[in-house]
């Protein structure tokens, strides 16, 4: 585990200039991590801008533009990133598990083929013929300086998981020195919420799962169906509180933030079952409301859609729990990094 002394500066990479739920879980840790006394920044790579994105300005965030590389110092790499490990000589490093999916489709240029091709035949091929592209066409040698989910899992760090989902892919793919550090949604916004008057409005996510997305609202166009996007946070809540239903079909590469903010706003949820939505941790929904993407599952997605809009009032009480787990998030959140980073010892 890591060791932190009153002396330890700990470093998280970003990606600059990038406004997105990753990226403001990483200006979260550092700072909870600063308003605990320690010594953390954020690291930003892909451009020359270090300034600090104005949707984060309610964060204790300090910028450093390289890693000081000592033993007493701790690096946070989360999954897009793990290529970078190869800088670090001395630092403690804890590899930042946020996403399954997302390791791999980030990883394609440093992964060894035969990892992605176990993730994914299809994908691994592209991956394949894109490498023999770039070697033959460009003479960039891509096939080079790989990494490898074996070599990943040899190394002296910490593997810390954000879903049920990333914790039971470590453990079967034989990681140790496993910790939860998950995350948690910013309930500033959230005021409650009425289930009066509630339109027949359904949300989708148009970024995940569109086929099959498209497909159900084919059979079920009586409804007004509403892709989030291009939407600020604040028309985003307007949107939740007045629509009864998010659906969700995408690969579910975490505990993804849009359903949950859907369901705190008073929305009912129906997802696939891929990725972390497979897990009850993860996505605490009962399984009425999780359907498996295939055309024998499209006729009972359709009565429970309109089931749902039918009689939204007794649905929207069996989103409870998954109501109050979200709530205590950041609670959850605090205690793991208080236990990660060994803030009441320092």
């Amino acid at each position: 585990m890591l060791k932190i002394k009153a002396t330890t500066k700990i470093f998280v990479y970003c990606p600059a200039g990038v406004i997105t739920g990753g990226a403001e879980l990483l200006h979260q840790l550092v700072d909870l991590l600063n308003v605990n006394k320690l010594d953390a920044y954020i690291v930003y790579y892909g451009t020359d801008i270090s300034e600090i994105p104005s949707a984060y300005n309610m964060y204790d965030i300090k910028v450093a533009e390289e890693v000081v590389d000592n033993s007493d110092n701790v690096v946070v790499f989360y999954e897009a990133v793990f290529d970078k490990i190869r800088l670090i000589k001395y630092s403690q490093v804890c590899l930042w598990w946020l996403s399954v999916d997302n390791f791999f489709l980030c990883s394609s240029r440093y992964l060894i083929l035969n990892d992605l091709i176990k993730y994914n035949l299809m994908f691994g091929f592209k991956v394949t013929l894109y490498k023999i592209y770039e070697l033959i066409i460009k003479r960039n040698n891509l096939f080079t300086d790989n990494i490898s989910l074996n070599w990943l899992k040899k190394l002296n760090v910490v593997n810390a998981y954000q879903s049920e989902y990333a914790q039971n892919f470590l453990i079967n793919q034989g990681f140790k020195q496993t910790i939860p550090l998950s995350d948690y949604i910013n309930t500033d916004f959230y005021k409650g919420f009425t289930t009066l008057d509630r339109k027949d409005i359904i949300l989708y996510n148009p970024k995940k799962g569109l086929a099959f997305t498209k497909k159900i609202i084919s059979r079920a166009n009586q409804f007004n169906w509403v892709a989030v996007q291009n939407m600020n946070r604040t028309e985003l809540v307007k949107m939740f509180n007045i629509s009864k239903l998010y659906i969700d079909f995408g690969y579910h590469p975490g505990k993804d933030r849009l359903p949950r903010e859907a369901v705190l706003n008073g929305c009912c949820v129906i997802t696939g079952v891929k990725g972390s939505a497979r897990f009850f941790e993860d996505v605490p929904i009962e399984n009425c409301y999780k359907f498996k993407q295939n055309g024998k599952s499209l006729n009972s997605i359709i009565e429970t859609i309109q089931n749902v809009m039918t009689n939204y009032d007794s649905h929207v009480s069996n989103f409870n729990f998954y109501r109050n787990q979200i709530l205590n998030e950041k609670q959850l959140f605090e205690n793991q990094v208080k236990t990660l980073f060994q803030i009441d010892k320092v």
